[in-house]
Protein backbone atom coordinates (compact mmCIF):
# COMPACT_ATOMS: atom_id res chain seq x y z
CA UNK A 1 0.00 0.00 0.00
CA UNK A 2 2.22 2.42 0.87
CA UNK A 3 4.58 1.74 -1.82
CA UNK A 4 2.08 1.69 -4.15
CA UNK A 5 1.30 5.53 -2.75
CA UNK A 6 4.93 6.09 -3.37
CA UNK A 7 5.05 5.44 -6.83
CA UNK A 8 2.35 7.43 -7.48
CA UNK A 9 3.76 10.19 -5.89
CA UNK A 10 6.74 9.44 -7.85
CA UNK A 11 4.50 9.18 -11.11
CA UNK A 12 2.91 12.60 -10.47
CA UNK A 13 6.21 14.67 -9.66
CA UNK A 14 6.98 13.77 -13.23
CA UNK A 15 4.56 15.70 -14.36
CA UNK A 16 5.61 19.06 -12.66
CA UNK A 17 7.41 21.61 -14.54
CA UNK A 18 9.47 22.12 -11.71
CA UNK A 19 9.86 18.93 -9.70
CA UNK A 20 13.13 20.10 -7.61
CA UNK A 21 9.94 22.56 -5.92
CA UNK A 22 8.32 19.56 -4.66
CA UNK A 23 10.98 17.84 -3.44
CA UNK A 24 12.56 21.30 -1.35
CA UNK A 25 8.86 21.61 -0.43
CA UNK A 26 8.72 17.79 1.23
CA UNK A 27 11.79 18.22 2.51
CA UNK A 28 10.41 21.68 4.47
CA UNK A 29 7.15 19.25 5.82
CA UNK A 30 9.81 16.38 7.00
CA UNK A 31 12.00 18.71 9.01
CA UNK A 32 8.45 20.18 10.48
CA UNK A 33 7.06 16.72 11.49
CA UNK A 34 10.77 15.67 12.69
CA UNK A 35 10.96 18.87 14.74
CA UNK A 36 7.75 18.04 16.60
CA UNK A 37 8.20 14.64 17.02
CA UNK A 38 11.32 15.69 19.26
CA UNK A 39 9.87 18.33 20.59
CA UNK A 40 7.08 16.04 21.80
CA UNK A 41 9.46 13.38 23.01
CA UNK A 42 12.27 16.11 25.06
CA UNK A 43 9.06 17.62 26.67
CA UNK A 44 8.14 14.24 27.77
CA UNK A 45 11.75 13.83 29.10
CA UNK A 46 11.03 16.66 31.53
CA UNK A 47 7.50 15.87 32.30
CA UNK A 48 8.92 12.28 33.40
CA UNK A 49 11.92 14.21 35.34
CA UNK A 50 9.41 16.22 37.30
CA UNK A 51 6.63 13.14 37.94
CA UNK A 52 9.85 11.16 39.39
CA UNK A 53 10.42 14.38 41.48
CA UNK A 54 7.04 14.74 42.52
CA UNK A 55 6.87 11.16 43.90
CA UNK A 56 10.60 11.25 45.35
CA UNK A 57 9.19 14.21 47.16
CA UNK A 58 6.09 12.28 48.54
CA UNK A 59 7.80 9.38 49.33
CA UNK A 60 10.44 10.98 51.65
CA UNK A 61 7.66 12.40 53.71
CA UNK A 62 6.38 9.03 54.71
CA UNK A 63 7.30 6.93 58.01
CA UNK A 64 7.71 3.85 56.71
CA UNK A 65 9.34 4.59 52.58
CA UNK A 66 9.58 1.17 51.13
CA UNK A 67 5.88 0.59 52.33
CA UNK A 68 4.13 3.88 51.94
CA UNK A 69 6.18 3.93 48.49
CA UNK A 70 4.45 1.55 47.46
CA UNK A 71 1.60 2.52 48.11
CA UNK A 72 1.61 6.07 46.52
CA UNK A 73 3.11 4.65 43.22
CA UNK A 74 0.10 2.16 43.42
CA UNK A 75 -2.69 4.66 43.63
CA UNK A 76 -1.26 7.09 41.71
CA UNK A 77 -0.83 4.60 38.65
CA UNK A 78 -4.55 3.96 39.30
CA UNK A 79 -5.78 7.33 39.01
CA UNK A 80 -3.26 8.34 35.94
CA UNK A 81 -3.86 5.34 33.99
CA UNK A 82 -8.05 6.04 34.74
CA UNK A 83 -7.25 9.66 33.31
CA UNK A 84 -4.82 8.85 30.61
CA UNK A 85 -5.06 5.09 29.48
CA UNK A 86 -1.98 4.16 29.07
CA UNK A 87 2.04 5.16 30.09
CA UNK A 88 1.50 5.36 33.76
CA UNK A 89 1.84 1.84 34.84
CA UNK A 90 2.85 1.53 38.06
CA UNK A 91 6.47 0.44 36.09
CA UNK A 92 6.76 3.53 34.46
CA UNK A 93 6.25 5.64 37.63
CA UNK A 94 8.98 3.79 39.27
CA UNK A 95 11.26 4.27 36.29
CA UNK A 96 10.60 7.74 36.67
CA UNK A 97 10.88 8.03 40.40
CA UNK A 98 14.55 6.21 39.24
CA UNK A 99 15.57 8.64 36.33
CA UNK A 100 14.80 11.90 38.99
CA UNK A 101 17.28 9.86 41.11
CA UNK A 102 19.91 9.28 38.71
CA UNK A 103 19.52 12.97 37.31
CA UNK A 104 19.04 14.99 40.24
CA UNK A 105 21.16 18.01 39.60
CA UNK A 106 19.63 18.49 36.40
CA UNK A 107 17.42 21.46 35.62
CA UNK A 108 14.13 20.49 34.24
CA UNK A 109 14.45 22.32 30.90
CA UNK A 110 15.61 20.82 27.51
CA UNK A 111 19.32 22.50 26.65
CA UNK A 112 19.16 24.63 23.02
CA UNK A 113 21.77 23.26 21.71
CA UNK A 114 22.40 26.36 18.76
CA UNK A 115 23.57 29.45 19.64
CA UNK A 116 24.82 32.87 18.32
CA UNK A 117 21.54 33.78 16.20
CA UNK A 118 23.00 35.22 13.08
CA UNK A 119 20.75 38.66 11.72
CA UNK A 120 20.96 36.96 8.56
CA UNK A 121 18.14 34.33 8.79
CA UNK A 122 19.90 32.57 5.66
CA UNK A 123 22.68 31.89 7.31
CA UNK A 124 22.56 28.91 10.06
CA UNK A 125 23.16 29.33 13.82
CA UNK A 126 26.21 27.78 14.96
CA UNK A 127 25.62 24.42 16.81
CA UNK A 128 27.52 24.29 20.83
CA UNK A 129 25.65 22.17 22.79
CA UNK A 130 26.60 22.43 26.35
CA UNK A 131 27.60 19.15 27.06
CA UNK A 132 31.58 19.54 25.88
CA UNK A 133 33.28 16.42 24.86
CA UNK A 134 36.69 17.57 26.06
CA UNK A 135 35.01 17.53 29.83
CA UNK A 136 36.39 13.31 29.51
CA UNK A 137 39.97 14.09 28.64
CA UNK A 138 40.25 15.26 32.49
CA UNK A 139 40.77 12.96 34.65
CA UNK A 140 37.34 13.39 37.00
CA UNK A 141 34.69 13.51 34.97
CA UNK A 142 32.57 14.54 37.90
CA UNK A 143 34.10 17.51 39.09
CA UNK A 144 33.31 19.12 35.22
CA UNK A 145 30.01 17.54 35.50
CA UNK A 146 27.86 20.57 37.49
CA UNK A 147 29.72 23.30 34.64
CA UNK A 148 28.49 21.62 31.29
CA UNK A 149 25.42 19.17 32.20
CA UNK A 150 22.74 21.59 32.99
CA UNK A 151 19.32 20.30 31.55
CA UNK A 152 18.54 17.60 28.86
CA UNK A 153 19.96 17.26 25.43
CA UNK A 154 17.21 17.89 22.53
CA UNK A 155 18.59 15.10 20.65
CA UNK A 156 17.88 11.94 23.55
CA UNK A 157 14.35 10.85 23.93
CA UNK A 158 12.73 9.57 27.47
CA UNK A 159 14.35 5.25 25.38
CA UNK A 160 17.75 7.04 25.54
CA UNK A 161 17.40 7.75 29.05
CA UNK A 162 16.01 4.40 29.94
CA UNK A 163 19.11 3.09 28.55
CA UNK A 164 21.07 5.45 29.90
CA UNK A 165 19.75 4.92 33.35
CA UNK A 166 20.74 1.07 33.43
CA UNK A 167 24.78 2.11 33.18
CA UNK A 168 25.83 1.92 37.30
CA UNK A 169 28.80 4.46 36.97
CA UNK A 170 27.99 7.88 37.05
CA UNK A 171 31.02 8.96 34.75
CA UNK A 172 30.73 6.19 32.25
CA UNK A 173 26.94 7.15 31.77
CA UNK A 174 28.04 10.82 31.38
CA UNK A 175 30.47 9.36 28.81
CA UNK A 176 27.99 7.68 26.46
CA UNK A 177 24.97 10.22 27.17
CA UNK A 178 27.65 13.01 25.85
CA UNK A 179 28.72 10.53 22.79
CA UNK A 180 24.79 9.83 22.04
CA UNK A 181 24.17 13.34 21.70
CA UNK A 182 27.15 14.61 19.55
CA UNK A 183 26.94 11.53 17.29
CA UNK A 184 22.99 11.70 17.15
CA UNK A 185 23.03 7.52 17.91
CA UNK A 186 19.56 6.19 17.66
CA UNK A 187 18.53 4.02 20.90
CA UNK A 188 19.68 0.74 19.18
CA UNK A 189 23.31 2.70 18.39
CA UNK A 190 23.46 3.75 22.10
CA UNK A 191 22.17 -0.02 23.60
CA UNK A 192 24.82 -1.78 21.36
CA UNK A 193 27.98 0.61 22.72
CA UNK A 194 26.79 0.08 26.11
CA UNK A 195 27.18 -3.53 26.00
CA UNK A 196 30.58 -3.61 24.08
CA UNK A 197 32.28 -1.68 26.95
CA UNK A 198 33.11 1.57 24.20
CA UNK A 199 34.01 3.47 27.78
CA UNK A 200 36.89 1.02 28.61
CA UNK A 201 38.36 2.19 25.77
CA UNK A 202 38.85 5.56 26.28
Amino acid sequence: MAKAQKNKVESKVKTIRTPDLFSRVASIIEQAQDNVLRAVNTNMVIAYWLIGREIVNEIQQGKERAVYGKSVIDKLSDLLTLRYKKGYSKASLWDFRRFYMIFPDRMPEIRHIGCGELDDPSILHNACGEFKSEVLKDTDISLNKEKNVKGFSPNLGWSHYRALMRVENENERLFYEIEAEKERWDVKHLERQIHTFLFQDY
